[in-house]
């Protein structure tokens, strides 16, 4: 994929973010063709590249409020919520490792609340880390790990969130 064809991709995630619950599905879309970018980026990462992607989306992480995320996303019928829902529903979460979990599921509500974009050359990062893809999860959490509280745990929301979209379709 070329950086124009990429520069395109990210900034169609980017306008999935904004709030509109209309916009759910081409969001979730949307993350999926982020991964795959990014998975096809990624092919090519040395394992540096992946602590240098893994520090990236750390220090994202690091940056954000996350009091007002958590009331965004935890609105029951809010649109952020709307948009965990979505996003979370593309995760296979049997296959995520509960600290990867826990990251990704605090990338989702960050970005379904707008509070780390997704635009430019950062989406397939987040996008790769939220689905867990070569583990960058993981590695986001080693990154963290001494600073607890720069994950809050929003499995609960996020997880709870998928399961509940899937069992009713």
């Amino acid at each position: 994929m070329t950086a124009h064809g990429l520069g395109r991709a990210a900034a169609r995630l980017a306008n999935a973010v904004k709030p509109a619950t209309s916009r759910a599905s081409a969001f979730a879309q949307n993350l999926k063709a982020e991964f795959e970018a990014g998975q096809a980026l990624g092919c090519a990462d040395s394992p540096e590249a992946e602590e240098v992607q893994a520090a990236e989306v750390a220090e994202a992480m690091r940056g954000v409020d996350w009091a007002k995320v958590r009331a965004s996303t935890s609105a029951r019928g809010s649109e952020a919520a709307q948009s965990v829902k979505t996003m979370a529903a593309e995760v296979d979460w049997e296959k995520v490792q509960p600290v990867a979990a826990k990251v990704s599921s605090a990338l989702i509500a960050a970005v379904a609340s707008g509070h780390i974009g997704v635009g430019g050359r950062f989406g397939p990062t987040v996008a790769r880390a939220i689905m867990n893809d070569r583990n960058l999860a993981g590695l986001v959490s080693s990154t963290l790990a001494a600073d607890e509280a720069a994950v809050p745990d929003f499995r609960k929301i996020v997880i709870a969130g998928a399961i509940e979209t899937t069992s009713t379709e």
